[in-house]
Protein backbone atom coordinates (compact mmCIF):
# COMPACT_ATOMS: atom_id res chain seq x y z
CA UNK A 1 0.00 0.00 0.00
CA UNK A 2 1.04 3.58 -0.45
CA UNK A 3 1.32 5.83 2.59
CA UNK A 4 -0.86 8.98 2.55
CA UNK A 5 2.10 10.81 4.09
CA UNK A 6 4.41 10.03 1.15
CA UNK A 7 4.02 13.45 -0.60
CA UNK A 8 4.80 15.34 2.61
CA UNK A 9 7.75 13.08 3.44
CA UNK A 10 9.16 13.33 -0.08
CA UNK A 11 8.88 17.12 -0.07
CA UNK A 12 10.56 17.32 3.36
CA UNK A 13 13.47 15.12 2.24
CA UNK A 14 13.86 17.14 -0.97
CA UNK A 15 13.94 20.44 0.96
CA UNK A 16 16.46 18.95 3.40
CA UNK A 17 18.71 18.00 0.48
CA UNK A 18 18.53 21.57 -0.86
CA UNK A 19 19.44 22.92 2.59
CA UNK A 20 22.43 20.56 2.76
CA UNK A 21 23.57 21.77 -0.66
CA UNK A 22 23.31 25.41 0.45
CA UNK A 23 25.32 24.59 3.57
CA UNK A 24 28.02 23.07 1.35
CA UNK A 25 28.17 26.32 -0.63
CA UNK A 26 28.48 28.31 2.59
CA UNK A 27 31.33 26.11 3.79
CA UNK A 28 32.94 26.37 0.39
CA UNK A 29 33.91 23.60 -2.02
CA UNK A 30 37.58 24.38 -1.48
CA UNK A 31 37.15 22.79 1.94
CA UNK A 32 36.97 18.99 2.08
CA UNK A 33 33.77 19.01 4.18
CA UNK A 34 32.06 21.41 1.78
CA UNK A 35 33.13 19.41 -1.29
CA UNK A 36 32.00 16.05 0.12
CA UNK A 37 28.68 17.51 1.31
CA UNK A 38 28.06 19.21 -2.02
CA UNK A 39 28.78 16.12 -4.09
CA UNK A 40 26.54 14.02 -1.84
CA UNK A 41 23.63 16.48 -2.01
CA UNK A 42 23.91 16.77 -5.81
CA UNK A 43 23.97 13.01 -6.22
CA UNK A 44 21.13 12.42 -3.79
CA UNK A 45 19.12 15.23 -5.37
CA UNK A 46 19.47 13.53 -8.78
CA UNK A 47 18.37 10.26 -7.17
CA UNK A 48 15.27 12.00 -5.75
CA UNK A 49 14.45 13.49 -9.16
CA UNK A 50 14.53 10.02 -10.77
CA UNK A 51 12.24 8.72 -8.00
CA UNK A 52 9.89 11.66 -8.54
CA UNK A 53 9.74 11.00 -12.31
CA UNK A 54 8.93 7.34 -11.62
CA UNK A 55 6.23 8.34 -9.15
CA UNK A 56 4.62 10.67 -11.69
CA UNK A 57 4.82 8.02 -14.45
CA UNK A 58 3.17 5.45 -12.17
CA UNK A 59 0.41 7.87 -11.17
CA UNK A 60 -0.48 8.52 -14.81
CA UNK A 61 -0.42 4.89 -16.02
CA UNK A 62 -3.57 3.72 -17.77
CA UNK A 63 -5.01 0.21 -17.71
CA UNK A 64 -7.77 -1.64 -19.47
CA UNK A 65 -10.34 -2.35 -16.75
CA UNK A 66 -12.78 -5.24 -16.49
CA UNK A 67 -15.36 -6.65 -14.08
CA UNK A 68 -16.50 -10.21 -13.55
CA UNK A 69 -19.90 -11.37 -14.69
CA UNK A 70 -21.68 -14.61 -13.97
CA UNK A 71 -19.19 -16.80 -15.85
CA UNK A 72 -17.72 -20.17 -14.94
CA UNK A 73 -14.10 -19.63 -13.92
CA UNK A 74 -11.21 -21.90 -12.97
CA UNK A 75 -8.18 -20.65 -11.05
CA UNK A 76 -5.12 -22.87 -11.45
CA UNK A 77 -2.82 -21.94 -8.58
CA UNK A 78 0.63 -23.30 -7.72
CA UNK A 79 0.37 -22.82 -3.94
CA UNK A 80 -2.48 -22.21 -1.51
CA UNK A 81 -2.03 -18.46 -0.97
CA UNK A 82 -1.47 -17.91 -4.71
CA UNK A 83 -5.12 -18.60 -5.55
CA UNK A 84 -6.33 -15.52 -3.68
CA UNK A 85 -3.32 -13.43 -4.74
CA UNK A 86 -3.89 -14.22 -8.43
CA UNK A 87 -7.65 -13.82 -8.83
CA UNK A 88 -9.29 -13.47 -5.43
CA UNK A 89 -11.07 -10.30 -6.53
CA UNK A 90 -12.47 -11.85 -9.73
CA UNK A 91 -13.64 -14.89 -7.78
CA UNK A 92 -15.41 -12.75 -5.17
CA UNK A 93 -17.22 -10.79 -7.90
CA UNK A 94 -18.15 -13.99 -9.75
CA UNK A 95 -19.66 -15.50 -6.60
CA UNK A 96 -21.60 -12.28 -5.89
CA UNK A 97 -23.02 -12.34 -9.43
CA UNK A 98 -24.11 -15.97 -9.41
CA UNK A 99 -21.25 -17.49 -11.42
CA UNK A 100 -19.30 -20.67 -10.76
CA UNK A 101 -15.81 -20.66 -9.25
CA UNK A 102 -13.48 -23.68 -9.13
CA UNK A 103 -10.03 -23.81 -7.56
CA UNK A 104 -7.29 -26.20 -8.63
CA UNK A 105 -4.16 -26.26 -6.50
CA UNK A 106 -1.37 -28.00 -8.35
CA UNK A 107 0.64 -28.57 -5.16
CA UNK A 108 -0.90 -29.55 -1.84
CA UNK A 109 1.68 -28.19 0.56
CA UNK A 110 5.15 -29.23 1.72
CA UNK A 111 5.59 -32.95 2.40
CA UNK A 112 5.90 -32.40 6.16
CA UNK A 113 2.75 -30.27 6.60
CA UNK A 114 0.10 -30.70 3.93
CA UNK A 115 -2.90 -30.56 6.29
CA UNK A 116 -2.20 -27.04 7.57
CA UNK A 117 -1.93 -25.56 4.08
CA UNK A 118 -5.15 -27.28 2.98
CA UNK A 119 -7.05 -26.05 6.04
CA UNK A 120 -5.83 -22.48 5.47
CA UNK A 121 -6.93 -22.54 1.82
CA UNK A 122 -10.36 -23.92 2.64
CA UNK A 123 -10.81 -21.37 5.45
CA UNK A 124 -9.76 -18.43 3.26
CA UNK A 125 -12.08 -19.35 0.41
CA UNK A 126 -14.93 -20.16 2.77
CA UNK A 127 -14.57 -16.60 4.08
CA UNK A 128 -14.91 -15.44 0.46
CA UNK A 129 -18.11 -17.44 -0.07
CA UNK A 130 -16.72 -20.56 -1.81
CA UNK A 131 -17.55 -24.07 -0.60
CA UNK A 132 -14.92 -26.71 0.06
CA UNK A 133 -16.37 -28.91 -2.71
CA UNK A 134 -15.14 -26.39 -5.32
CA UNK A 135 -11.49 -26.77 -4.24
CA UNK A 136 -9.20 -29.51 -5.53
CA UNK A 137 -5.59 -30.39 -4.73
CA UNK A 138 -3.19 -32.36 -6.90
CA UNK A 139 -0.65 -34.54 -5.05
CA UNK A 140 2.57 -32.65 -5.85
CA UNK A 141 4.82 -31.49 -3.01
CA UNK A 142 5.25 -27.75 -2.63
CA UNK A 143 8.85 -26.68 -3.18
CA UNK A 144 10.05 -29.84 -4.93
CA UNK A 145 7.41 -30.44 -7.62
CA UNK A 146 8.26 -31.07 -11.28
CA UNK A 147 11.96 -31.73 -10.85
CA UNK A 148 11.59 -35.53 -11.16
CA UNK A 149 11.15 -37.35 -14.51
CA UNK A 150 7.55 -37.76 -15.61
CA UNK A 151 5.99 -35.28 -13.18
CA UNK A 152 5.34 -32.64 -15.85
CA UNK A 153 3.66 -35.26 -18.05
CA UNK A 154 1.55 -36.38 -15.11
CA UNK A 155 0.58 -32.77 -14.39
CA UNK A 156 -0.49 -32.16 -18.00
CA UNK A 157 -2.67 -35.29 -17.96
CA UNK A 158 -4.32 -34.40 -14.64
CA UNK A 159 -4.99 -30.77 -15.59
CA UNK A 160 -6.37 -31.87 -18.96
CA UNK A 161 -8.84 -34.22 -17.26
CA UNK A 162 -10.09 -31.43 -14.98
CA UNK A 163 -10.43 -28.98 -17.89
CA UNK A 164 -12.59 -31.51 -19.76
CA UNK A 165 -14.74 -32.01 -16.68
CA UNK A 166 -15.26 -28.36 -15.68
CA UNK A 167 -15.07 -26.71 -19.11
CA UNK A 168 -14.57 -23.18 -17.71
CA UNK A 169 -15.33 -20.03 -19.68
CA UNK A 170 -12.44 -18.14 -18.07
CA UNK A 171 -9.16 -19.57 -16.85
CA UNK A 172 -6.52 -17.98 -14.61
CA UNK A 173 -2.93 -19.20 -14.53
CA UNK A 174 0.28 -17.86 -12.97
CA UNK A 175 2.35 -15.66 -15.26
CA UNK A 176 5.45 -17.13 -16.90
CA UNK A 177 7.77 -14.63 -15.20
CA UNK A 178 10.85 -16.29 -13.73
CA UNK A 179 9.98 -15.71 -10.07
CA UNK A 180 9.22 -19.22 -8.81
CA UNK A 181 10.08 -22.32 -10.82
CA UNK A 182 6.79 -24.05 -9.97
CA UNK A 183 4.75 -21.02 -11.11
CA UNK A 184 6.48 -21.10 -14.50
CA UNK A 185 6.14 -24.86 -14.97
CA UNK A 186 2.43 -24.64 -14.19
CA UNK A 187 1.97 -21.98 -16.87
CA UNK A 188 3.57 -24.44 -19.28
CA UNK A 189 1.48 -27.39 -18.03
CA UNK A 190 -1.78 -25.49 -18.52
CA UNK A 191 -0.72 -24.35 -22.00
CA UNK A 192 -0.01 -27.97 -23.00
CA UNK A 193 -3.26 -29.20 -21.45
CA UNK A 194 -5.27 -26.57 -23.34
CA UNK A 195 -3.75 -27.61 -26.64
CA UNK A 196 -4.18 -31.33 -26.02
CA UNK A 197 -7.81 -30.98 -24.91
CA UNK A 198 -8.47 -28.62 -27.85
CA UNK A 199 -10.31 -26.27 -25.50
CA UNK A 200 -8.82 -23.13 -26.97
CA UNK A 201 -10.02 -20.52 -27.46
CA UNK A 202 -11.32 -19.75 -24.01
CA UNK A 203 -10.42 -16.56 -22.14
CA UNK A 204 -7.14 -17.22 -20.39
CA UNK A 205 -5.49 -14.65 -18.15
CA UNK A 206 -2.00 -14.77 -16.70
CA UNK A 207 -1.68 -13.27 -13.23
CA UNK A 208 1.70 -11.90 -12.11
CA UNK A 209 2.81 -12.91 -8.62
CA UNK A 210 6.46 -11.96 -8.25
CA UNK A 211 9.60 -11.84 -10.35
CA UNK A 212 13.02 -10.24 -10.35
CA UNK A 213 12.73 -8.20 -13.54
CA UNK A 214 13.97 -4.68 -12.79
CA UNK A 215 13.21 -2.12 -15.48
CA UNK A 216 12.42 1.60 -15.32
CA UNK A 217 10.03 1.13 -18.24
CA UNK A 218 8.46 -2.30 -17.65
CA UNK A 219 8.42 -2.41 -13.82
CA UNK A 220 8.49 1.21 -12.57
CA UNK A 221 6.60 0.46 -9.35
CA UNK A 222 9.13 -2.19 -8.34
CA UNK A 223 11.99 0.22 -9.05
CA UNK A 224 10.34 2.96 -6.97
CA UNK A 225 9.77 0.53 -4.11
CA UNK A 226 13.48 -0.32 -4.09
CA UNK A 227 14.52 3.33 -4.27
CA UNK A 228 12.10 4.21 -1.45
CA UNK A 229 14.31 2.29 0.97
CA UNK A 230 16.89 5.07 0.61
CA UNK A 231 14.36 7.86 1.27
CA UNK A 232 13.83 8.31 5.04
CA UNK A 233 10.22 7.75 6.06
CA UNK A 234 9.01 7.10 2.48
CA UNK A 235 7.03 3.87 2.05
CA UNK A 236 5.91 2.37 -1.24
CA UNK A 237 4.47 -1.12 -1.67
CA UNK A 238 3.62 -2.11 -5.21
CA UNK A 239 1.15 -4.57 -6.76
CA UNK A 240 2.43 -7.49 -8.85
CA UNK A 241 3.89 -6.38 -12.19
CA UNK A 242 4.55 -8.32 -15.44
CA UNK A 243 8.01 -8.82 -16.94
CA UNK A 244 7.22 -7.43 -20.36
CA UNK A 245 5.49 -4.38 -21.74
CA UNK A 246 2.14 -5.65 -22.94
CA UNK A 247 -1.59 -5.18 -22.61
CA UNK A 248 -2.26 -5.00 -18.90
CA UNK A 249 -5.69 -5.42 -17.31
CA UNK A 250 -6.92 -4.29 -13.90
CA UNK A 251 -10.07 -5.50 -12.17
CA UNK A 252 -12.48 -2.82 -10.98
CA UNK A 253 -13.23 -3.65 -7.35
CA UNK A 254 -15.38 -1.93 -4.75
CA UNK A 255 -13.76 -1.04 -1.39
CA UNK A 256 -15.77 -3.86 0.23
CA UNK A 257 -14.54 -6.42 -2.32
CA UNK A 258 -10.94 -5.28 -1.88
CA UNK A 259 -11.24 -5.52 1.89
CA UNK A 260 -12.66 -9.04 1.56
CA UNK A 261 -9.70 -10.08 -0.60
CA UNK A 262 -7.33 -8.74 2.07
CA UNK A 263 -9.19 -10.62 4.78
CA UNK A 264 -8.86 -13.83 2.75
CA UNK A 265 -5.10 -13.29 2.39
CA UNK A 266 -4.89 -12.76 6.14
CA UNK A 267 -6.23 -16.30 6.71
CA UNK A 268 -2.95 -17.87 5.54
CA UNK A 269 -1.36 -17.76 8.99
CA UNK A 270 1.70 -19.85 8.11
CA UNK A 271 2.59 -17.61 5.15
CA UNK A 272 3.33 -14.32 6.91
CA UNK A 273 -0.18 -12.86 6.45
CA UNK A 274 0.87 -9.26 7.06
CA UNK A 275 3.35 -9.50 4.20
CA UNK A 276 0.79 -11.24 1.98
CA UNK A 277 -1.72 -8.44 2.49
CA UNK A 278 0.92 -5.77 1.87
CA UNK A 279 2.19 -7.52 -1.26
CA UNK A 280 -1.06 -8.72 -2.85
CA UNK A 281 -3.79 -6.62 -1.23
CA UNK A 282 -4.52 -4.72 -4.44
CA UNK A 283 -7.06 -4.95 -7.27
CA UNK A 284 -6.34 -8.05 -9.36
CA UNK A 285 -4.05 -7.55 -12.34
CA UNK A 286 -3.75 -9.78 -15.40
CA UNK A 287 -2.60 -9.99 -18.98
CA UNK A 288 -3.91 -12.23 -21.79
CA UNK A 289 -2.03 -15.53 -22.09
CA UNK A 290 0.98 -15.20 -24.41
CA UNK A 291 2.53 -17.76 -26.71
CA UNK A 292 5.93 -18.54 -25.20
CA UNK A 293 9.02 -20.37 -26.28
CA UNK A 294 9.40 -22.22 -22.98
CA UNK A 295 12.95 -23.28 -23.79
CA UNK A 296 13.88 -19.64 -23.25
CA UNK A 297 13.60 -17.65 -20.01
CA UNK A 298 10.71 -15.17 -19.56
CA UNK A 299 13.10 -12.24 -20.08
CA UNK A 300 16.70 -11.84 -21.16
CA UNK A 301 18.64 -12.47 -17.95
CA UNK A 302 22.03 -11.95 -19.65
CA UNK A 303 21.17 -8.29 -20.30
CA UNK A 304 19.13 -7.64 -17.16
CA UNK A 305 19.73 -5.51 -14.09
CA UNK A 306 19.25 -8.65 -11.99
CA UNK A 307 22.43 -10.13 -13.43
CA UNK A 308 24.32 -6.95 -12.50
CA UNK A 309 22.88 -7.09 -8.99
CA UNK A 310 23.98 -10.73 -8.59
CA UNK A 311 27.51 -9.72 -9.64
CA UNK A 312 27.57 -6.75 -7.26
CA UNK A 313 26.37 -8.94 -4.40
CA UNK A 314 29.68 -10.82 -4.54
CA UNK A 315 31.63 -7.64 -3.75
CA UNK A 316 32.31 -7.02 -0.02
CA UNK A 317 30.42 -4.07 1.51
CA UNK A 318 28.80 -3.17 -1.85
CA UNK A 319 27.05 -6.55 -1.80
CA UNK A 320 25.41 -5.74 1.52
CA UNK A 321 23.97 -2.50 0.20
CA UNK A 322 22.70 -4.10 -3.03
CA UNK A 323 21.21 -7.07 -1.14
CA UNK A 324 19.30 -4.71 1.14
CA UNK A 325 18.02 -2.64 -1.76
CA UNK A 326 17.28 -5.48 -4.20
CA UNK A 327 17.05 -8.55 -2.03
CA UNK A 328 15.72 -11.09 -4.50
CA UNK A 329 17.42 -11.63 -7.87
CA UNK A 330 17.10 -15.36 -8.65
CA UNK A 331 14.33 -17.83 -9.53
CA UNK A 332 13.12 -19.77 -6.47
CA UNK A 333 14.17 -23.39 -7.06
CA UNK A 334 15.29 -26.37 -4.94
CA UNK A 335 18.79 -25.87 -6.37
CA UNK A 336 20.19 -22.71 -4.68
CA UNK A 337 22.56 -22.11 -7.61
CA UNK A 338 19.64 -21.99 -10.08
CA UNK A 339 19.51 -18.56 -11.69
CA UNK A 340 16.68 -18.23 -14.20
CA UNK A 341 13.76 -20.36 -15.41
CA UNK A 342 14.22 -22.21 -18.68
CA UNK A 343 11.67 -24.95 -19.24
CA UNK A 344 11.09 -27.56 -20.41
CA UNK A 345 14.21 -29.64 -20.93
CA UNK A 346 14.84 -32.73 -23.05
CA UNK A 347 11.70 -34.58 -24.10
CA UNK A 348 9.51 -31.79 -22.75
CA UNK A 349 11.07 -29.30 -25.18
CA UNK A 350 10.36 -31.62 -28.09
CA UNK A 351 6.79 -32.01 -26.90
CA UNK A 352 6.19 -28.27 -26.84
CA UNK A 353 7.75 -27.80 -30.26
CA UNK A 354 5.43 -30.47 -31.63
CA UNK A 355 2.38 -28.85 -30.00
CA UNK A 356 3.31 -25.41 -31.36
CA UNK A 357 3.71 -26.77 -34.90
CA UNK A 358 0.32 -28.49 -34.70
CA UNK A 359 -1.29 -25.27 -33.52
CA UNK A 360 -0.11 -23.30 -36.57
Amino acid sequence: MKSDRNPIIFLAVFIADIVIFKVSLMVGWSETAGLVTGIFSLGYGSFLMVALCLWIAISTRRFQTIEAGGESILIVAPHQDDGVAMAGGFAVQTIERGGRVDLLYITDGPAEDKRTRRVEAIDAWSHGGLSESAIRFLPFDTGTAFIRPGEIEDGIRRVGDILREIRPEILFVPLYEGGHYEHDVINYIVRCALRETKMEPIRVYEAPLYNFRYSLKATPEKMLSGMARLIPGFRYSYPPEPVRESEFIKLRMTPAQLELKREMLDRFRTQNPHQLVERFGFEDRYQPLHDYDYTRPPFDYSRSLARCFNWWKRIPVVGRVVSRWFKWTRTIHPDPSYTMTQIPLGAEAKRMTSLQSKGR
